[in-house]
């Protein structure tokens, strides 16, 4: 009995000194879990914080891209349009022709290597506008019609009157989107034709589930194909011997597109029958649908008022006088293209260099319209925007419409230029189809007409190869076509002159204080006004120094600076002889 309890003594305290040993092991296992817990939340912060950066760098480079890349096509179509509107032998309209219809089909394909790049990088936003979708499908079939007839195909559209008087989404992106199916369908269409069908599916309290069908009576696609269509660079016929070219985004972007709204599209096809592709989105309804039983609107019978919009939604009734016009542009040469499109009409234009010019003008005159550049030196498009906005409200004076240039083309900048009070925009390089949609919706009253005679329905160009031409100290088919488009160009060329030499003593005082803002805007804009002289090495040196600057290494500037000054010196004495 006494040895018992002796052995429970004796084990007892043991016991509870191993439970303790245990209970410290277990405490310092999860010390250590916790520890590596907390680095492995450092590392995933860490990760996080460069995934955004890579991602912040990524919408950078789209937006510089951008811009970088449709600046200088501004020049090659911008003056192509201008040239094929004058007097030309037809050898020479014919390789202009072809010019036009390469530099086209390559703005096409930067279109959608954007957006490609934008929805990878999870950037595409799309937008909430009111638009009539019926003016929509009018104007698109319009624009089809045309390029099918020359292939002598039927087009036709078959729409649901019960459609809403108007939807709220993004028409933009809607347009791109049936401008890709329409333009797939005749390209793969030789007899019969080509149809688009739009239906009201469904109507809801507040939106509408819509369906659009594009038919064709085309080559077809097998079944073990279909699977692919709607991958990115993927292609029924993918062979380099293909009747058909493309880089096979616009499928995939169609495909994205109408994810982003929230529907749904496919396609059915038989080989040798044709392919219908279809898409299924909701949209919300700002007008009810049109009574069924109504007439097709048309201007039979109805007399015609013409009315010019003031930016305010109000009219006022057309007046005989011409339009009263503002070109807001630091570049020269892009002032005189707009200038020039407006050769043949009756117009009242002004100049601004800047945007605190433009605010001056503003104060002393009225104009139904502005064109203002968005990246100015003293004072940007934006600002200027604001600026002349609140001061001609609290003058009560009548506010211009305001046209945004950019060639910038990122959503950011589409919001910005609302937010400050721009009522439309266009794209650099300058598109005279989309000038002058902007010319018919808000100066209709004035008549106004930039849109070329020679105008190649969209999409008709055609595809050369050209080989590398030796590069010369200025293109002289530049300078011919600036002959040809504006006559005289000693004053030009004496402007110019002058300002280039202005150019390089402020990139010279830049260089020197190491202002690298300064530098980027000087090279920026000396790149622009000489590339459109077809000035192509000193235009590439101008745009290694304004890339030294944004990426702020300076290291090899002076003596890039040395090799723009000889450049410019070269470019001078042939525009000097030019002048003599």
């Amino acid at each position: 009995m006494n040895n018992s309890s002796n052995r429970e003594q004796n084990t007892g305290p043991g016991s509870a000194h191993s439970g303790e040993n245990e209970q410290d092991k277990r405490l310092t296992e999860l010390e250590s879990m916790v520890t590596l817990l907390e680095m492995e939340n450092r590392h995933l912060r860490k990760i996080a914080r460069q995934a955004d950066s890579a991602n912040k760098a990524k919408s950078d480079f789209l937006a510089m891209i951008s811009h970088e890349i449709r600046t200088p096509m501004n020049g090659v179509i911008g003056i192509t349009e201008l040239l094929l509107d004058t007097e030309l032998q037809s050898r020479q309209r014919y390789f202009a022709e072809l010019i036009l219809g390469s530099a086209r089909n390559l703005l096409t394909l930067i279109n959608s290597l954007l957006d490609f790049s934008k929805i990878e990088a999870n950037k595409m936003v799309l937008e909430e506008e009111q638009f009539s979708l019926t003016e929509l499908l009018g104007e698109i079939m319009a624009l089809y019609e045309v390029s099918g007839r020359q292939k002598g195909l039927f087009i036709h559209a078959d729409i649901d009157r019960r459609l809403a008087g108007s939807y709220r989404g993004d028409s933009y992106r809607i347009r791109q989107i049936l401008v890709n199916l329409l333009g797939n369908a005749i390209k793969f269409t030789d007899r019969g034709g080509v149809g688009l069908t739009v239906r009201l599916e469904e109507r809801g309290a507040e939106e509408d589930r819509l369906r659009f069908e594009v038919a064709d009576t085309g080559l077809g696609i097998v079944p073990e194909k279909l699977d692919k269509l709607f991958l990115p660079f993927s292609q029924v016929d993918s062979s380099t011997t293909r009747r058909h070219g493309g880089t096979g985004l616009g499928l995939s972007i169609c495909s994205r597109l109408v994810e982003l709204m929230g529907g749904h599209i496919d396609v059915e096809s038989t080989p040798g029958e044709g392919s219908t592709f279809w898409f299924v989105i909701s949209m919300p309804r700002v007008g009810e649908g049109r009574d069924e039983e109504a007439e097709p609107d048309g201007p039979e019978g109805a007399e015609a008022v013409a009315a010019v919009r003031d930016g305010t939604g109000e009219t006022r009734p057309d007046s005989r006088e011409g339009a009263a016009i503002l070109i807001v542009d630091d570049d020269d040469t892009n002032r005189v293209l707009l200038e020039q499109s407006f050769r043949n009409n009756d117009v009242r234009l002004s100049m601004a260099s800047n945007g605190r010019e433009a605010v001056e003008v503003c104060r002393d005159r009225d104009f139904d319209l502005i064109f203002m550049d968005c990246q100015m030196p003293v004072m940007d498009g934006f600002e200027a925007a604001v600026s002349i906005n609140e001061m001609l409200r609290s003058a009560r004076r009548k506010r211009p419409v305001i046209i945004a240039l950019t060639a910038d083309v990122t959503d950011s900048t589409r919001r910005r230029c609302r937010e400050v009070g721009m009522d439309d925009y266009l794209i650099k390089p300058l598109d005279f189809s989309e000038l002058q949609r902007v010319l018919d919706n808000w100066l209709t009253g004035y008549g106004l007409r930039v849109t070329p005679r020679h105008r190649l329905a969209a999409g008709s160009g055609t595809e050369t190869e050209a080989g590398a031409q030796q590069e010369e100290v200025i293109h002289r088919g530049s300078i011919e076509k600036l002959r040809q488009n504006i006559g005289d160009i000693r004053p030009v060329i004496t402007v110019f002159l002058s300002t280039m030499r202005t150019r390089l003593d402020e990139l010279e005082q830049a260089i020197a204080g190491r202002d690298i803002k300064t530098i980027q805007r000087t090279a920026h804009t000396l790149k622009g006004s000489s590339s459109q002289f077809g000035a192509g090495e000193l235009s590439r040196l101008c745009q290694e120094a304004e890339n030294m600057a944004r990426n702020n290494n300076l290291q090899q500037i002076e003596p890039l600076f040395r090799k723009i000054t000889r450049a410019a010196d070269q470019v001078a004495f042939f525009l000097h002889e030019q002048l003599d």
